[in-house]
Formats: C-alpha cells, structure tokens, sequence
C-alpha cells in the first residue's frame, strides 16, 4: 500500500463517492432527486387529466393566454404612418378608377394570384418608374386575391349607392357612398400590404373615405351599368 492507505480504507471511500448523490441538494428531502422527479410526475398526470377532460375545443384560459401573447406583440406589421396609408390608398384609387372599365371582369373573375398579377401589369407603369404602392399590390397579389373571396368584399353596390357615389358635390354621404364601390374597396385593402395585412388595411381605410369624387371612367362605366343619365359634369379626380 501506498502513502499510508490500506485496501480498506480505500473500499471504503469508493463506497462513499458510489453511495453519494449528484445533486448539491441531496441533503435536503425537499430538494433531492426524487421529490423533484415525484413532483414533475404529479403534474404531467394533471395536464393529461386536463388534456383527456376536454370536449372538442381548447381550454378557455389557453385561448385567453394566446390572445394576450398576441395583444401585446403587435409585431413589425403594425409600422405604417397614417399619412403613407392614407396616400398609398387615394393613388391606388386614382389608378384603378382610371383602367376600371377594362380591367373589372378580368380582375374580379381572377382565380390565382398569376391571374390577378396578368390583370394590373396591363395597366401598371413601365417598372423602372413604378411607384411602390403599385408595386406592393403587383407583388403580393395574394393579399388581393384572398380579400376579392372574402365575405367582405361587396362586388356589386346598389343603385342607389351608385346615385350617391356619382353625386355632383362633395359632401359626406358621398365620399361614404363610394366608398363602397369595388375600386374603393379594393384600394382601401392594399394600401398599407405588405407592412398591414389587408384586413387591418382595410378597416383602417374605411374608417377615412376618400374625398376624391369618382373617377370619371368609372363613373361611366356605372352610369353604362345601371342606365343613369349624365346630369352634369362629374367632379372627379383627373384620370391621368
């Protein structure tokens, strides 16, 4: 033996280290290895009773969790100055209004997102002067398309929208009037994609009609539509 220690003396320390937890905390019951492990057992069997009382849906208090999660991580899509979204909206209106008539059964009847991209390249600036408002609608054509199959969208306003959309003066009932008209809607749901989806465009938009009047190429193509005589000269924004 060496340095004074016998065989037993190390069988014995070995039998120690061997016996001895790896836990700092062994010493204390409350925190050794099996009182954690007991406990975490304890709880998985709760979840699983939770998770096997359910009927069909998610648990109230998880739905509530994941909705404030979501309250307060608006996220980087929420980051569009009122005046940009406001802008965007009115160019993509002066646009549409003005290529109205050729492009409304071809871009109403678009399947796919190729379909609806085929459609506003016919009427869109060369691209080395595209504005990027008219580029965000040709570049996400989804968002349009998924608006256009939506319950919200209105594809044929009434007549008497119509007569008010069309009327001489501005005033209140009529920026209201047409803002229901396809070409307002439409503009009112892209203006702020990609930075706002075009639900939250959309709401945002609507709540600030347009006070341009209706473009006068549209406005003629619904008086065609709906058999109104021209009483006057339209007020309209320049279709130009």
């Amino acid at each position: 033996m060496t340095h004074g220690r016998t065989t037993k003396t190390r069988a014995n320390s070995r039998t120690k280290r061997n016996g001895s937890r790896l836990t700092g905390f062994s010493e204390n019951p409350e925190k050794s290895l099996e009182a954690r492990v007991a406990r975490l057992e304890t709880r998985i069997e709760a979840i699983q009773k939770e998770i096997n009382g359910l009927s069909g849906g998610v648990p109230a208090h998880i739905l509530e969790a994941i909705d404030s999660i979501g309250k307060k991580h608006p996220g980087p899509d929420k980051k569009i100055d009122d005046t940009e979204l406001i802008l965007n909206r009115d160019n993509v209106i002066i646009w549409l209004e003005q290529h109205w008539p050729m492009i409304a059964k071809p871009l109403l009847t678009a399947r796919t997102p190729d379909e609806i991209v085929a459609v506003v390249t016919q009427v869109a600036a060369a691209p080395e002067i595209r504005p990027a408002w008219q580029k965000a609608v040709m570049v996400h054509p989804d968002e349009l398309l998924q608006f256009l199959r939506s319950a919200k969208f209105r594809r044929k306003p009434p007549k008497k929208t119509i007569l008010d959309a069309l009327g001489l003066h501005r005033s209140e009932k009529r920026d209201r009037a047409a803002n229901r008209l396809p070409t307002r809607q439409i503009a009112n749901a892209t203006a702020g994609v990609p930075k706002l989806s075009w639900r939250t465009s959309l709401d945002k938009c609507s709540k600030r009609p347009s006070s341009y009047g209706v473009g006068h190429n549209t406005a003629t193509y619904y008086r065609t539509m709906c058999g109104i005589a021209e009483d006057g000269d339209q007020a309209s924004h320049p279709d130009t």
